[in-house]
């Protein structure tokens, strides 16, 4: 089964309006996990590829993210991360 997935936020620190973020998800898993990610515990539309990008971040992209990794053996859910838009 996948191990514990973890979210990276880059650039980490203040994230100013207009600018680029990626947002990226890592899990140790055989066979390859799927990912799906989550905003506020909605489930996002986002491709199962990693990472995310934003490349013109927005005031309403402000929010709390988690993602999810899957394969045949098990799903386990990251920790969530705050990500603020100044």
């Amino acid at each position: 089964a996948p191990k514990t997935p973890s979210v990276t936020v880059r650039p980490s620190g203040e994230i100013e309006e207009g600018s680029s973020v990626t947002l990226s998800c890592s899990s140790d898993a055989n066979p390859a996990a799927e990912y799906t990610w989550f905003k506020n515990n909605q489930p996002l539309p986002w491709e199962p590829s990693q990472p995310h990008t934003f490349p013109s971040v927005r005031p309403e992209d402000r929010g709390t993210y988690r993602c999810q990794a899957e394969n045949q053996y098990g799903l386990l859910s990251s920790n969530s991360i705050f990500m603020d838009v100044q």
